[in-house]
């Protein structure tokens, strides 16, 4: 891989007022500008909100390949794709996996807006439609069912949020099937038979525990094989 001159890396501009959000924006721009300056080229690239920014990818995929953890906790789609260029395409990666649109539809009650849902969808395709264009091959991943969260006592949400990530799935799915990605399809494998995310697999309803994503690693393997562990 090649290196380039530090003032032609990317590095966006924050566009959050979220100070947890700013600070891990800010330490991405000292790790891609030494990966770009050291001419490293991440072989898997996980890019996305919470659930990737603390999977310890290391511990599940071993240290076979170089594997650049990009996650930002409450990333939306909106904020992921103003950094795209700079977190993920400019380093080149041999592979990107990205799992992202969640928090989009919001931790009230939802309203099954469709509005939200479409603008989940466009801006996944963009990305997906980017990474097309730079000739870097992307996995598209799939929502994770939920049970709670633990936070909103409501028994509700969880039946009305998974009704939207189903729905937003398929609109993922399609993305791949267009832009000739992977899709990895998470949701089957997690999912119970009410619906919702077992118990086992996350604390809070939310975000996976060790089992929860020894279930993720296991269907990524299957589709990604030696990409991931060398």
């Amino acid at each position: 891989m090649r290196t380039i001159a530090r003032d032609a890396i990317l590095k966006p501009p924050l566009s959050t007022d979220s100070p947890w959000h700013m600070v891990r924006r800010a330490q991405f721009d000292f790790g891609n500008e030494s990966l770009l300056l050291a001419g490293v080229r991440p072989d898997v690239l996980f890019i996305g909100d919470s659930i990737t920014h603390v999977w310890e990818l290391q511990a599940y995929f071993g240290a076979g390949n170089i594997l650049v953890n990009r996650g930002i906790g409450g990333d939306t789609t909106t904020l992921l794709r103003e950094r795209f260029a700079a977190d993920a395409l400019q380093l080149r990666p041999r592979r990107i996996v990205m799992k992202i649109g969640t928090n989009d539809l919001g931790w009230e009650m939802p309203q099954l807006s469709r509005e939200v849902m479409a603008a989940v969808v466009e801006n996944i395709a963009g990305m997906a439609a980017d990474a097309q264009a730079a000739g870097i091959p992307l996995a598209l991943c799939s929502l994770l069912p939920i049970w709670g969260p633990s936070w909103l006592d409501d028994p509700a949400f969880a039946p009305a949020k998974n009704a939207q990530i189903v729905e937003v799935n398929a609109g993922i799915r399609q993305i791949a099937n267009r832009h000739g990605a992977c899709y990895i399809d998470y949701y089957s494998a997690l999912v119970g038979p009410d619906g919702q995310l077992p118990h086992d697999y996350a604390d809070d309803g939310v975000h996976p525990h060790h089992a929860g994503y020894a279930v993720m690693t296991g269907v990524l393997k299957e589709a990604l094989g030696d990409e991931l562990s060398g």
